[in-house]
Formats: structure tokens, C-alpha cells, sequence
């Protein structure tokens, strides 16, 4: 009853936004006829294919065709004008409310007559302001589905720790997560990420996780691309909930999932799956482990075991752990016995989507995770929730979270 109830709640809101819009008639602001007439004939082909492509989307998802890339630009397209109408429409509604007060007070003072005087011009202004409100998120949207998605940013920062010991005073750690394989279009982007991590000279490499968006061969065409990634203390990963297979039949089989975890190493990568390794320098050593995907969502794998991965390991040794979903760090670690020093994640991407600017963050993420992206402290314990070096499959597009590296540098407190 609830999915049922969820649709009839959305495809109302959808003929609530496009009535108020076509009621609207935004096309007036533009005094050209001609303007008008490509303003009137642009607002119906965005309707084709908006609504034309989520029906074909619809029952191409349903029957699991085959992952080709237009489609995939086709599910980022739709997502873009749903979300740039409500750019459109919030200063209509917010501003037109406001205006429709006003004109309510007018009329009862003033007559008829008045009003029409007064309100005209306001409201060919609150359609004007609306068309450019909207066309800043046009142009991120626009620029966030061709070069923002490769537009990768290096996230610099340090930790200091009283119990770190001294041989790894100023030891580095660069961070990826959520590769995606899938999901890329240009093999020189992906080359220009992987470059970029390597060119930060760090002493370990961690992958948190998600490889592919579901199928084994995604990552298959960037084996190569990964061999730049070396560093004096390995290259190590976890699996993230995506690497169980995320959709379909073929997703989900034994076999599909032992050759995404073959491919791990293929791509140079070491997987810890609740493991352990030690990294020794200069007669001491501080430990790197990793768990399998634990998600607090229901639908997402279980299958991190702590115990497991600590398992050898003394209470205050020094520890790092790899685990892909950060609601693992509020469930479970931040309380386990062994304290763990650091936790690298990933899993949220940041929605992709939001606002980083003057040290201040937001996002739609913020409101579906706790902690979605940066620096997370409780307790001389940190968290660190990376923003993500891909994309999810159908929302191809960077809009103001951009990919990330991140280069974590330990210090002695």
C-alpha cells in the first residue's frame, strides 16, 4: 500500500509543477515572437523527453537490458530537468505567494483597477527572476554532466594522534572510493583521476569499496589505467555494497561476484575482507584492516565482521580500517572493545550534487547520512567519509561535489 500511495503522492506533485508552470506562461517574459514561439516548442520537447524517457527507462530498468551508455546519459538527462523545474518554480511559488498577498490588500483598498496597475510589471518580474534562478543550476547541471564529473579535487588534511607511534610521524595515506566502473564515459578522465592520486606520493593507497556499479566486466576496460597506482606500502581495498551485485539476476550469482573480487587484484588491488596487515617502519608498526560491505539500511549487505578483522590485534595497537558504509562507524565501531583509530569510508558520493563554498557544505546527502562527506571526530577517534571517485549508474553528473582524493597525513600529537 505505501509504494502505491508514494506514486499517487509523486504524480501529483508532477501535475501540480507542470499545471503551475504551463499556467505560468513563462514564454511571455521574451518580447520577440520568434523567442516565444522557440521558448513554447523548448518547454515541449523537454516534456518528450522527460516524460517519454522515464517511461522508456521505466521498462528498460524493469527488464535489466543490457547497461549501455546513452541510456544512461538518457536517466541523467530526465533527472537534470526534473530538478531544474524546481529551481523554476520555487521563486514562482515563494515570490508569487508573497505578490498574491500584496494583491489581495490592493484590491481590497483599491479596486480593480488599481491592481492591475500595480501587480502587472511585478509579475512579468517574478518570471523573469524564476528563468534566471533556473539557468545557474542549468549551467552547473550542464557542466557537471560533461567535465565536472572528471573534475577531480584533492582533499588535503592532517590528524594528530598522542598514541601514533613516532615512525609514522608524518606518514600518508590517499584514500578512493566508489570507482564505479561502469559509469565512465571518457577513458582519459579516469586516467587523469588515477594519475592524480599517484602524483600525491603517499605512503599507503585505500580503496573504500564499490569497483563496479554491478557486473564483473565494467572495470575490465581500465586493468591498465590502474597499474600507475604503487606506493612504498601497498595498494589495499574493501568491498562496498555494490560488489555483491546490485540489480538483477546476473548481478547477484556466485559467479558474478568471485570475478568482481578477481578483479580486485587484477586492478592491483589487495583486498582485507575482515583482514589485517601490519606496516612496519623502523622497528614499529601500526595496522591496516578492512571489513566487508555493513550497511544500517536494510537492503544493503552485512557482512562486515570486526572481531574478525581485529582478530591477533591488542586493544590500543594503532589502527586504520577500511569500511565502504559510514552508519557502520555509529553502529558498531565507534563502541567495539578494540578502539579504532581512524575510519576511512565512502558509500554516499556526497549525492553528488550540493554547494562547497567558503569552508561551508551542503547537500541533499545530509539528510539520508549522518555523516556524508568529510571529517567526522567523537572521542579521539575520526571518521573520514570520502566524496567519491565515480558516479552512481544514471546520475552522471558532478554538481558542485566534484570526485575526490583524499591525502591524510597521520602527526604525533
Amino acid at each position: 500500500m505505501r509504494p502505491f500511495l508514494g506514486l499517487i503522492f509523486m504524480l501529483a506533485m508532477l501535475l501540480f509543477v507542470e499545471g503551475y508552470l504551463y499556467s505560468s506562461k513563462l514564454h511571455e517574459v521574451f518580447e520577440n515572437e520568434r523567442t516565444k514561439k522557440i521558448a513554447k516548442v523548448s518547454y515541449i520537447v523537454l516534456l518528450i523527453i522527460q516524460y517519454g524517457g522515464s517511461l522508456f527507462l521505466y521498462y528498460y530498468l524493469r527488464n535489466e537490458g543490457p547497461r549501455i551508455y546513452p541510456f544512461n546519459v538518457l536517466q541523467a538527462l530526465v533527472w537534470s530537468i526534473f530538478i531544474i523545474k524546481f529551481f523554476i518554480i520555487l521563486p514562482l511559488l515563494l515570490i508569487g505567494t508573497f505578490y498574491g498577498i500584496i494583491e489581495y490588500f490592493i484590491k481590497l483598498f483599491n479596486g480593480q483597477e488599481a491592481l492591475a496597475e500595480r501587480v502587472a510589471p511585478r509579475r512579468e518580474f517574478i518570471k523573469k527572476l524564476s528563468l534566471i534562478t533556473a539557468s545557474v543550476p542549468f549551467a552547473s547541471f550542464l557542466f557537471g554532466m560533461t567535465l565536472g564529473k572528471y573534475n577531480y579535487k584533492v582533499h588535503k588534511i592532517a590528524l594528530a594522534f598522542k598514541d601514533l607511534p613516532d615512525a609514522f610521524d608524518g606518514f600518508k595515506i590517499a584514500q578512493f572510493s566508489d570507482f564505479h566502473a561502469g559509469s565512465f564515459d571518457s577513458l582519459g578522465g579516469v586516467r587523469k583521476g588515477l594519475n592524480m592520486l599517484q602524483e600525491q606520493n603517499a605512503d599507503v593507497i585505500l580503496f573504500t569499496g564499490d569497483l563496479v556499479n554491478q557486473l564483473a566486466d565494467e572495470v575490465e576496460p581500465y586493468f591498465d589505467e590502474f597499474k600507475v597506482l604503487d606506493a612504498p606500502y601497498g595498494v589495499y581495498a574493501c568491498t562496498g555494497n555494490h560488489d555483491y551485485g546490485y540489480r538483477g539476476e546476473e548481478s547477484r550469482t556466485e559467479a558474478n561476484r568471485k570475478a568482481i573480487k578477481d578483479n580486485y587484484g587484477k586492478c592491483g588491488l589487495q583486498l582485507l575482507n575482515n583482514a589485517h596487515v601490519k606496516l612496519e617502519r623502523q622497528g614499529q608498526h601500526i595496522n591496516i584492516a578492512g571489513v566487508e560491505n555493513w550497511g544500517a539500511a536494510r537492503f544493503f549487505p552485512k557482512r562486515g565482521d570486526l572481531d574478525k578483522a581485529f582478530e591477533g590485534l591488542d586493544s590500543d595497537e594503532f589502527t586504520v580500517l577500511m569500511s565502504h558504509d559510514p552508519t557502520h562507524w555509529d553502529a558498531q565501531i565507534k563502541e567495539h572493545s578494540k578502539k579504532v583509530h581512524l575510519t576511512l569510508s565512502g558509500h554516499t558520493h556526497g549525492a553528488q550534487m550540493g554547494v562547497e563554498l567558503f569552508g561551508k557544505k551542503w547537500s541533499p546527502g545530509k539528510y539520508f547520512y549522518k555523516r556524508w562527506a568529510g571529517l567526522f571526530s567523537e572521542n579521539d577517534q575520526h571518521l573520514y567519509v570520502n566524496r567519491g571517485f565515480g558516479m552512481l549508474e544514471g546520475f552522471m553528473f558532478r554538481v558542485g561535489i566534484f570526485p575526490e582524493i583524499t591525502l591524510i597525513e597521520l602527526k604525533k600529537a
